[in-house]
């Protein structure tokens, strides 16, 4: 199998370019690449052993091989991952046969995460590998690899607090629908941003442990029953939960975008996030007042003075009308 893929390989680099191809082994791992792309072929080798040996206490590899490609030209990597526009794409992972293509650092543009692409597409198949790439829905199994990548580690919440700012957010029962559109397996766009969102949020809110047990869990278990069963709590409520905090990323990613979005989305961010202090502050206000006020009418009390429970006609002692006015 190693030898009939390092033969189809060559044959699609030499069938573009005369320069020849360089075949590099290392364990499990093979990388078959330009001439010219060598250097880059040992920059995926050193990135590939390093992620399985980061990623083996939850995803190992085993013992199976992995195959990559780095196709000498544009039209080569076209032909490889039959894509027609890839632009976007930067590679292009096939879990069941433990393959990946890669797009060579010389196509792409300057300062793109080649490191990321090599391990956002090794976890694709280390997901598969572990059983667990055909239950998870697609905006998880993608939200796993972009973070597992350390991909667009800034980008996405710039990008989500754009889209919120924007009414872009999609909603969860389309999501998956988002990655469906042809070429866009690595496009940056809204559904891998918010993919990538929800992911982190979902690992905050459930921690370590509970995540990676929700997502080992649908090996056995329909993935909303291994929300419920281990992470406990179904998709609507982490969906609410994650919608809430949205404001928070949308802050964050106009403060760190400078002025992308421009001040004055700023200064109405500001403004709903007194808003939204203040009525709180309100809230625990009354909730305290309410507390209070199960002392002030006790029986007990009232059999004692009769006019204990009474108020003042102009309203003074009257918590409602007090906590409402200030």
């Amino acid at each position: 199998m190693v030898f009939r893929f390092c033969i189809a390989a060559l044959l699609t680099l030499a069938s573009t370019d005369a320069r020849g191809a360089e075949v590099l082994e290392r364990g499990i791992f093979t990388v078959v690449c330009d001439a010219r792309d060598l250097p880059h072929a040992e920059r995926a080798l050193t990135a590939l052993e390093a992620a399985a040996r980061e990623f083996a206490p939850r995803l190992p590899a085993g013992d199976a091989p992995i195959r990559v490609l780095i196709p000498g030209s544009l039209r080569a990597f076209n032909h490889e991952t039959r894509r027609a526009a890839s632009g976007e794409v930067a590679g292009v992972a096939r879990p069941a046969r433990g393959e990946i293509v890669l797009k060579s650092p010389r196509l792409r543009g300057a300062g793109e995460d080649f490191t990321g692409t090599v391990r956002h597409e090794l976890v694709h198949i280390l997901l598969h590998r572990n059983g667990v790439a055909e239950g998870l829905p697609k905006w998880l199994n993608e939200g796993i690899c972009m973070s597992l990548a350390n991909e667009y580690r800034w980008a996405a919440p710039i990008h989500v607090a754009q889209m919120y700012l924007g009414g872009r957010i999609i909603p969860l029962h389309q999501l998956d629908l988002a990655f469906m559109a042809p070429g866009s397996e690595m496009e940056f766009g809204d559904a891998y941003a918010q993919a990538l969102s929800m992911t982190r949020h979902l690992r905050d809110h459930l921690g370590e442990a509970r995540f990676w047990a929700v997502v080992m869990g649908v090996r056995d278990l329909d993935f909303l029953e291994s929300m419920q069963a281990h992470g406990g709590l179904t998709p609507g409520e982490f969906w609410k939960d994650y919608q809430a905090s949205l404001w928070w990323v949308a802050l964050v990613g106009t403060l760190a975008s400078g002025s992308v979005l421009g001040p004055a989305w700023v200064i109405l961010i500001v403004a709903w996030i007194r808003r939204r202090y203040r009525d709180r502050r309100i809230l625990r206000r009354w909730a305290r007042e309410e507390a209070e006020e199960e002392d002030v009418f006790r029986w007990e009390m009232v059999t004692e003075d009769p006019e204990a429970w009474k108020h003042d006609d102009d309203g003074e002692d009257d918590p409602w009308k007090s906590s409402v006015s200030r």
